[in-house]
């Protein structure tokens, strides 16, 4: 078999003029999952630490429904400025929310099976 097509193509890929913008576009992508990994971790994160807050504290501040909702989103708020220097993104929150209710809702059927 001729392998000459495999050779000149291996020369292109490995030819400095094009390895270098490659390895800058994979270096750049890479940066970026890692960098909407992490955001999405510290969401979590400080979603779960705000629900656990709220649900310790909801009675003694007289919140019910979706007064507990409102607050979830003032502490949320402060607290993601505090850890990413800015205020969450409309996507963001709808994420927080999500989570929170979900976070919510297994503590009340963690409740109700007696786990």
């Amino acid at each position: 078999m001729n392998w000459a097509w495999l050779r000149f193509i291996g020369n292109i890929l490995t030819n400095e003029a094009v390895m270098e913008p490659l390895i800058a576009a994979v270096l750049g992508y890479g940066i970026s999952v890692y960098n909407k990994n992490r955001r999405y971790r510290m969401i979590m994160d400080i979603t779960a630490d705000v629900v656990d807050y709220i649900e310790e504290h909801y009675k003694e501040w007289g919140l019910k429904g979706s007064a507990k909702m409102e607050k979830f989103l003032e502490i949320f708020t402060k607290e993601f400025k505090k850890q990413l220097g800015r205020k969450p993104k409309k996507e963001e929150l709808e994420t927080a929310m999500i989570r929170a209710e979900a976070l919510v809702q297994r503590a009340r059927r963690a409740s109700k099976t007696g786990k």
